[in-house]
Protein backbone atom coordinates (compact mmCIF):
# COMPACT_ATOMS: atom_id res chain seq x y z
CA UNK A 1 0.00 0.00 0.00
CA UNK A 2 1.00 3.43 -0.42
CA UNK A 3 1.88 3.73 -4.35
CA UNK A 4 -0.46 5.77 -6.30
CA UNK A 5 0.25 3.96 -9.44
CA UNK A 6 -0.85 0.49 -7.97
CA UNK A 7 -3.64 -0.65 -9.93
CA UNK A 8 -6.57 -1.78 -7.35
CA UNK A 9 -4.29 -1.21 -3.37
CA UNK A 10 -4.49 1.92 -1.66
CA UNK A 11 -3.55 3.40 1.56
CA UNK A 12 -6.83 5.09 2.09
CA UNK A 13 -10.18 5.18 0.33
CA UNK A 14 -12.25 8.18 1.13
CA UNK A 15 -16.00 7.67 0.15
CA UNK A 16 -17.40 11.39 -0.75
CA UNK A 17 -16.52 14.19 -1.59
CA UNK A 18 -18.31 16.54 0.74
CA UNK A 19 -17.39 18.83 3.41
CA UNK A 20 -15.92 16.01 4.99
CA UNK A 21 -14.63 14.20 2.15
CA UNK A 22 -12.51 17.25 1.25
CA UNK A 23 -11.30 18.37 4.46
CA UNK A 24 -10.22 14.27 4.91
CA UNK A 25 -8.15 14.60 1.67
CA UNK A 26 -6.68 17.78 2.34
CA UNK A 27 -5.13 16.78 5.32
CA UNK A 28 -3.81 13.73 3.97
CA UNK A 29 -2.35 15.38 0.70
CA UNK A 30 -0.90 18.08 3.35
CA UNK A 31 1.80 15.44 5.18
CA UNK A 32 2.26 13.59 1.84
CA UNK A 33 -0.15 11.12 2.20
CA UNK A 34 -1.88 9.00 -0.81
CA UNK A 35 -5.58 8.66 -0.39
CA UNK A 36 -8.44 7.86 -3.48
CA UNK A 37 -11.40 9.99 -3.08
CA UNK A 38 -14.24 8.54 -4.83
CA UNK A 39 -17.40 10.66 -5.64
CA UNK A 40 -19.87 11.42 -7.65
CA UNK A 41 -19.42 14.69 -7.62
CA UNK A 42 -16.96 17.23 -5.69
CA UNK A 43 -18.96 19.51 -2.84
CA UNK A 44 -21.64 16.91 -1.71
CA UNK A 45 -24.17 19.48 -0.48
CA UNK A 46 -22.57 22.21 -1.50
CA UNK A 47 -24.12 22.56 -5.14
CA UNK A 48 -22.45 25.73 -6.61
CA UNK A 49 -23.60 25.85 -10.50
CA UNK A 50 -21.50 28.43 -12.44
CA UNK A 51 -23.61 28.86 -15.15
CA UNK A 52 -26.45 29.86 -12.92
CA UNK A 53 -24.39 31.88 -10.21
CA UNK A 54 -26.39 30.10 -7.90
CA UNK A 55 -25.47 27.58 -5.01
CA UNK A 56 -28.54 25.03 -4.14
CA UNK A 57 -27.17 23.58 -1.54
CA UNK A 58 -25.17 25.23 1.33
CA UNK A 59 -25.45 29.23 0.63
CA UNK A 60 -23.78 30.67 3.58
CA UNK A 61 -20.81 30.46 5.84
CA UNK A 62 -19.82 31.96 9.41
CA UNK A 63 -17.31 34.08 10.37
CA UNK A 64 -16.60 32.03 12.66
CA UNK A 65 -15.49 29.16 10.59
CA UNK A 66 -11.60 27.88 10.77
CA UNK A 67 -11.55 25.52 7.70
CA UNK A 68 -14.20 25.91 5.48
CA UNK A 69 -13.59 29.13 4.66
CA UNK A 70 -10.02 28.56 3.86
CA UNK A 71 -11.87 26.48 0.49
CA UNK A 72 -14.94 29.06 0.28
CA UNK A 73 -14.19 31.92 -2.28
CA UNK A 74 -15.80 35.21 0.11
CA UNK A 75 -18.78 36.67 -2.51
CA UNK A 76 -19.54 38.97 0.24
CA UNK A 77 -22.36 39.66 3.00
CA UNK A 78 -26.00 38.23 2.79
CA UNK A 79 -27.38 41.13 3.89
CA UNK A 80 -25.94 45.11 4.63
CA UNK A 81 -27.70 45.14 7.83
CA UNK A 82 -30.10 43.41 9.72
CA UNK A 83 -33.00 46.65 8.32
CA UNK A 84 -32.72 44.19 4.92
CA UNK A 85 -34.31 40.90 6.25
CA UNK A 86 -37.71 40.42 6.97
CA UNK A 87 -38.81 38.21 9.61
CA UNK A 88 -42.23 36.01 9.46
CA UNK A 89 -43.01 34.82 12.46
CA UNK A 90 -46.46 33.39 10.92
CA UNK A 91 -48.69 34.00 7.07
CA UNK A 92 -50.07 37.07 8.09
CA UNK A 93 -47.17 39.10 10.22
CA UNK A 94 -44.30 40.61 8.97
CA UNK A 95 -41.32 42.89 10.70
CA UNK A 96 -37.60 43.94 9.48
CA UNK A 97 -35.08 41.97 11.73
CA UNK A 98 -34.33 45.26 13.01
CA UNK A 99 -37.43 46.97 14.26
CA UNK A 100 -39.33 48.38 17.34
CA UNK A 101 -40.62 44.82 17.29
CA UNK A 102 -37.01 43.38 17.58
CA UNK A 103 -35.43 46.05 20.02
CA UNK A 104 -39.08 45.49 22.50
CA UNK A 105 -37.19 42.67 23.47
CA UNK A 106 -34.37 44.46 24.06
CA UNK A 107 -32.81 43.14 27.51
CA UNK A 108 -33.65 39.24 25.97
CA UNK A 109 -31.24 40.35 22.67
CA UNK A 110 -28.43 41.54 24.83
CA UNK A 111 -28.59 38.51 27.18
CA UNK A 112 -28.44 36.55 23.42
CA UNK A 113 -25.63 38.59 22.28
CA UNK A 114 -24.25 38.36 25.84
CA UNK A 115 -24.24 34.25 26.02
CA UNK A 116 -23.00 33.85 22.09
CA UNK A 117 -20.00 35.79 21.97
CA UNK A 118 -18.89 35.66 25.66
CA UNK A 119 -19.67 31.87 26.48
CA UNK A 120 -21.00 29.69 23.60
CA UNK A 121 -18.33 30.69 20.19
CA UNK A 122 -15.19 30.58 22.48
CA UNK A 123 -16.43 27.29 23.96
CA UNK A 124 -17.83 25.76 20.91
CA UNK A 125 -14.27 26.79 19.11
CA UNK A 126 -11.97 25.15 21.64
CA UNK A 127 -15.33 21.66 20.91
CA UNK A 128 -14.18 21.95 17.34
CA UNK A 129 -10.82 21.95 18.18
CA UNK A 130 -11.03 18.74 20.23
CA UNK A 131 -12.85 17.47 17.72
CA UNK A 132 -10.04 17.46 15.48
CA UNK A 133 -8.28 14.62 17.69
CA UNK A 134 -11.05 12.91 19.31
CA UNK A 135 -14.45 11.56 18.68
CA UNK A 136 -17.34 13.69 19.49
CA UNK A 137 -18.66 11.36 21.83
CA UNK A 138 -15.10 11.77 23.78
CA UNK A 139 -14.97 15.34 23.07
CA UNK A 140 -18.30 16.40 24.73
CA UNK A 141 -17.36 14.30 28.04
CA UNK A 142 -14.10 16.30 28.45
CA UNK A 143 -17.25 19.71 27.89
CA UNK A 144 -19.84 18.94 30.01
CA UNK A 145 -21.04 22.58 28.79
CA UNK A 146 -21.38 21.28 25.54
CA UNK A 147 -22.45 17.52 26.57
CA UNK A 148 -25.45 19.62 28.33
CA UNK A 149 -26.19 21.76 24.93
CA UNK A 150 -25.93 18.15 22.97
CA UNK A 151 -28.84 16.23 25.06
CA UNK A 152 -30.85 19.41 25.36
CA UNK A 153 -33.24 20.87 23.06
CA UNK A 154 -33.76 24.00 21.50
CA UNK A 155 -37.32 24.75 23.33
CA UNK A 156 -35.43 23.80 26.74
CA UNK A 157 -32.27 26.02 25.97
CA UNK A 158 -34.74 29.15 25.47
CA UNK A 159 -37.06 28.46 27.83
CA UNK A 160 -33.74 28.09 30.60
CA UNK A 161 -32.16 31.29 29.29
CA UNK A 162 -35.94 33.27 29.36
CA UNK A 163 -35.03 34.60 25.70
CA UNK A 164 -38.51 33.12 24.16
CA UNK A 165 -39.59 36.84 22.89
CA UNK A 166 -36.76 37.35 20.57
CA UNK A 167 -36.51 33.65 19.92
CA UNK A 168 -39.74 33.47 18.78
CA UNK A 169 -39.61 36.84 16.70
CA UNK A 170 -35.70 36.02 15.16
CA UNK A 171 -33.60 33.52 16.92
CA UNK A 172 -35.25 30.67 15.77
CA UNK A 173 -36.72 32.05 12.45
CA UNK A 174 -33.13 32.39 11.38
CA UNK A 175 -32.62 28.48 12.71
CA UNK A 176 -35.37 27.35 10.69
CA UNK A 177 -34.39 29.16 7.39
CA UNK A 178 -30.44 27.31 8.14
CA UNK A 179 -32.11 23.99 8.43
CA UNK A 180 -35.69 23.67 7.94
CA UNK A 181 -36.32 22.03 10.69
CA UNK A 182 -38.80 22.75 13.21
CA UNK A 183 -37.58 24.10 16.34
CA UNK A 184 -38.64 21.94 18.59
CA UNK A 185 -36.97 18.91 16.71
CA UNK A 186 -33.55 20.43 16.85
CA UNK A 187 -30.92 20.13 19.83
CA UNK A 188 -29.72 23.27 21.73
CA UNK A 189 -26.01 22.77 20.26
CA UNK A 190 -27.38 22.84 16.40
CA UNK A 191 -29.56 25.66 17.45
CA UNK A 192 -26.67 27.46 18.47
CA UNK A 193 -24.75 26.90 15.91
CA UNK A 194 -27.01 27.65 13.41
CA UNK A 195 -27.87 31.12 14.92
CA UNK A 196 -24.02 32.27 14.87
CA UNK A 197 -24.56 33.96 11.79
CA UNK A 198 -26.60 36.58 14.20
CA UNK A 199 -23.62 37.73 15.76
CA UNK A 200 -20.69 36.77 13.60
CA UNK A 201 -19.68 37.79 9.58
CA UNK A 202 -22.74 35.66 7.46
CA UNK A 203 -20.88 35.71 3.77
CA UNK A 204 -22.42 34.34 0.87
CA UNK A 205 -19.73 32.14 -1.44
CA UNK A 206 -18.64 30.75 -4.40
CA UNK A 207 -17.56 26.92 -4.74
CA UNK A 208 -15.16 25.84 -8.01
CA UNK A 209 -15.93 22.07 -7.94
CA UNK A 210 -13.48 22.10 -11.01
CA UNK A 211 -10.50 23.47 -8.96
CA UNK A 212 -11.23 21.61 -6.19
CA UNK A 213 -11.34 18.00 -7.99
CA UNK A 214 -8.17 19.30 -9.57
CA UNK A 215 -6.55 19.99 -6.39
CA UNK A 216 -7.49 16.98 -4.70
CA UNK A 217 -6.55 14.68 -7.90
CA UNK A 218 -2.77 15.88 -7.60
CA UNK A 219 0.63 15.41 -5.77
CA UNK A 220 -0.60 12.27 -3.73
CA UNK A 221 -4.33 12.66 -4.74
CA UNK A 222 -6.45 10.58 -6.99
CA UNK A 223 -9.95 11.67 -7.36
CA UNK A 224 -12.58 8.91 -9.36
CA UNK A 225 -15.91 10.07 -10.37
CA UNK A 226 -17.70 7.20 -9.06
CA UNK A 227 -20.74 6.64 -6.63
CA UNK A 228 -19.55 3.36 -3.75
CA UNK A 229 -22.08 0.81 -3.53
CA UNK A 230 -20.25 -0.93 -0.91
CA UNK A 231 -17.42 -1.64 1.70
CA UNK A 232 -16.34 -5.42 2.48
CA UNK A 233 -13.80 -6.73 4.92
CA UNK A 234 -11.01 -9.00 3.17
CA UNK A 235 -9.70 -12.04 4.82
CA UNK A 236 -6.33 -9.90 5.15
CA UNK A 237 -7.66 -7.31 7.19
CA UNK A 238 -7.91 -4.63 4.44
CA UNK A 239 -11.49 -3.40 2.58
CA UNK A 240 -12.85 -3.66 -0.69
CA UNK A 241 -14.70 -0.88 -1.88
CA UNK A 242 -16.94 -1.43 -4.65
CA UNK A 243 -18.61 0.69 -7.31
CA UNK A 244 -21.27 1.77 -9.78
CA UNK A 245 -19.09 1.34 -12.75
CA UNK A 246 -17.88 -2.26 -11.46
CA UNK A 247 -14.65 -1.33 -10.16
CA UNK A 248 -13.20 -2.51 -6.98
CA UNK A 249 -10.42 -0.84 -4.84
CA UNK A 250 -8.70 -2.54 -1.85
CA UNK A 251 -7.64 -0.28 0.56
CA UNK A 252 -6.12 -0.28 4.06
CA UNK A 253 -8.03 2.67 5.65
CA UNK A 254 -11.48 3.65 4.71
CA UNK A 255 -13.32 6.88 5.37
CA UNK A 256 -17.05 6.80 4.82
CA UNK A 257 -17.66 10.50 4.42
CA UNK A 258 -21.17 10.12 1.90
CA UNK A 259 -24.07 11.21 3.77
CA UNK A 260 -25.25 9.33 7.31
CA UNK A 261 -27.97 7.52 5.50
CA UNK A 262 -25.42 6.51 2.56
CA UNK A 263 -23.31 5.21 4.84
CA UNK A 264 -25.39 3.10 6.55
CA UNK A 265 -26.41 1.32 3.37
CA UNK A 266 -22.78 0.86 2.25
CA UNK A 267 -20.85 -0.33 5.25
CA UNK A 268 -23.76 -2.88 6.51
CA UNK A 269 -21.44 -5.84 5.26
CA UNK A 270 -18.91 -4.75 7.41
CA UNK A 271 -20.92 -3.02 10.30
CA UNK A 272 -24.74 -2.84 11.52
CA UNK A 273 -24.27 1.04 12.60
CA UNK A 274 -27.18 1.96 15.31
CA UNK A 275 -30.10 4.60 14.78
CA UNK A 276 -28.89 7.61 12.66
CA UNK A 277 -30.67 11.36 12.66
CA UNK A 278 -33.68 11.77 10.75
CA UNK A 279 -32.92 14.20 7.87
CA UNK A 280 -35.04 17.31 6.63
CA UNK A 281 -36.45 17.45 3.54
CA UNK A 282 -35.53 21.12 1.04
CA UNK A 283 -36.68 22.27 -2.13
CA UNK A 284 -34.33 24.94 -3.67
CA UNK A 285 -35.30 27.43 -6.50
CA UNK A 286 -33.69 30.05 -8.81
CA UNK A 287 -36.49 32.02 -9.88
CA UNK A 288 -36.57 35.03 -12.73
CA UNK A 289 -39.38 37.28 -11.93
CA UNK A 290 -41.20 39.45 -9.61
CA UNK A 291 -42.00 39.44 -5.27
CA UNK A 292 -45.43 40.62 -4.24
CA UNK A 293 -45.21 44.14 -2.69
CA UNK A 294 -45.52 43.24 0.66
CA UNK A 295 -41.89 41.62 0.16
CA UNK A 296 -40.17 44.04 -2.28
CA UNK A 297 -38.84 46.09 0.37
CA UNK A 298 -36.58 43.58 2.02
CA UNK A 299 -33.96 41.59 0.40
CA UNK A 300 -33.95 38.56 2.41
CA UNK A 301 -37.03 36.93 4.14
CA UNK A 302 -37.03 34.41 6.80
CA UNK A 303 -39.70 32.64 7.92
CA UNK A 304 -41.26 30.47 11.15
CA UNK A 305 -41.63 26.96 11.42
CA UNK A 306 -45.15 26.44 10.72
CA UNK A 307 -44.50 27.98 7.41
CA UNK A 308 -43.14 25.38 4.22
CA UNK A 309 -41.39 28.24 2.51
CA UNK A 310 -37.81 28.74 4.75
CA UNK A 311 -35.88 31.34 3.12
CA UNK A 312 -35.49 33.53 0.01
CA UNK A 313 -32.88 35.94 -1.02
CA UNK A 314 -33.20 38.38 -3.87
CA UNK A 315 -29.89 39.20 -5.73
CA UNK A 316 -28.23 41.78 -7.53
CA UNK A 317 -29.35 40.41 -10.87
CA UNK A 318 -32.98 40.71 -9.59
CA UNK A 319 -33.52 36.89 -9.02
CA UNK A 320 -34.26 34.97 -6.53
CA UNK A 321 -33.17 32.05 -4.55
CA UNK A 322 -35.88 30.56 -2.39
CA UNK A 323 -36.01 27.40 0.11
CA UNK A 324 -39.14 25.92 0.81
CA UNK A 325 -40.14 22.40 2.59
CA UNK A 326 -42.07 21.29 0.12
CA UNK A 327 -43.30 22.53 -3.29
CA UNK A 328 -45.45 25.06 -2.51
CA UNK A 329 -47.60 27.60 -5.10
CA UNK A 330 -45.53 30.05 -5.78
CA UNK A 331 -47.99 32.56 -7.09
CA UNK A 332 -48.85 32.69 -3.42
CA UNK A 333 -45.22 35.14 -3.28
CA UNK A 334 -44.89 36.11 -6.46
CA UNK A 335 -46.89 38.44 -9.00
CA UNK A 336 -45.10 36.85 -11.73
CA UNK A 337 -42.46 34.24 -11.71
CA UNK A 338 -40.50 31.52 -13.87
CA UNK A 339 -38.28 28.42 -12.25
CA UNK A 340 -35.19 28.69 -14.02
CA UNK A 341 -34.24 25.72 -11.89
CA UNK A 342 -35.16 23.29 -9.11
CA UNK A 343 -32.83 21.03 -6.83
CA UNK A 344 -34.72 18.49 -4.53
CA UNK A 345 -33.01 17.50 -1.99
CA UNK A 346 -34.58 14.48 -0.04
CA UNK A 347 -31.79 13.94 3.07
CA UNK A 348 -30.75 17.95 2.93
CA UNK A 349 -29.53 17.97 6.89
CA UNK A 350 -29.27 15.21 9.50
CA UNK A 351 -31.12 17.45 12.53
CA UNK A 352 -32.51 15.35 15.15
CA UNK A 353 -33.03 13.44 17.65
CA UNK A 354 -29.63 14.10 19.48
CA UNK A 355 -27.90 11.50 19.50
CA UNK A 356 -24.17 10.31 19.14
CA UNK A 357 -22.57 7.83 16.52
CA UNK A 358 -19.22 6.47 17.08
CA UNK A 359 -16.85 7.53 14.38
CA UNK A 360 -14.84 4.90 14.83
CA UNK A 361 -16.55 2.45 13.12
CA UNK A 362 -13.70 -0.65 12.86
CA UNK A 363 -10.38 -1.08 12.62
CA UNK A 364 -8.71 1.32 10.30
CA UNK A 365 -12.60 2.09 9.17
CA UNK A 366 -14.33 6.21 9.91
CA UNK A 367 -17.39 7.48 9.72
CA UNK A 368 -16.98 11.73 8.57
CA UNK A 369 -19.93 13.80 8.23
CA UNK A 370 -22.74 15.95 9.50
CA UNK A 371 -23.70 12.80 11.25
CA UNK A 372 -23.34 14.77 14.58
CA UNK A 373 -23.65 18.05 14.33
CA UNK A 374 -25.13 20.45 11.59
CA UNK A 375 -23.07 22.57 8.91
CA UNK A 376 -20.36 22.44 6.65
CA UNK A 377 -18.01 23.22 9.29
CA UNK A 378 -18.60 20.73 11.73
CA UNK A 379 -18.18 17.93 8.60
CA UNK A 380 -14.69 19.09 8.03
CA UNK A 381 -13.41 18.81 11.34
CA UNK A 382 -15.06 15.32 10.78
CA UNK A 383 -12.64 14.84 7.72
CA UNK A 384 -9.83 15.90 9.56
CA UNK A 385 -10.17 13.47 12.60
CA UNK A 386 -10.24 10.68 10.40
CA UNK A 387 -7.26 11.99 8.58
CA UNK A 388 -5.51 12.61 11.77
CA UNK A 389 -6.35 9.30 13.09
CA UNK A 390 -4.70 7.67 10.19
CA UNK A 391 -1.50 9.81 10.22
CA UNK A 392 -1.26 8.22 13.47
CA UNK A 393 -1.30 5.11 12.18
CA UNK A 394 1.04 5.80 9.18
CA UNK A 395 4.08 6.94 12.15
Amino acid sequence: FGSKNMKNNHETIIVGGGAAGMYCAIKLQEANRPYTLITDRMGGRIMDRKDLNTNFGAVFFFGTYTHMKKILKDDGKVIPSLTAACCHPDEKTQFSALSTRTLSHGYQLLKFFLFMRGKFIPKYTKFKKDCENMQVKDALKKNPFMEELFYMTADQFIKKTGIQGIADDLVSLFAHGCTGSKINTLSALDYLNCVQGLVSELKIFRFDEDAMTARLNSGTGNVQLDSVTSVRKNSDGTYAVDTASGKTYDAKNVVLAAPADVTVKIVSPVVKLPKIRNASVLYAYLIRGEMKERYRKHIVHIFGDTIPIIFTRKRSDGQYEVFTEKEIDMGKYFDSYEIVEKVFWPKALFTNPNIVLDQDLAPNLWMAGDHNGLGMEPAAVSGIYAANQILKSAK
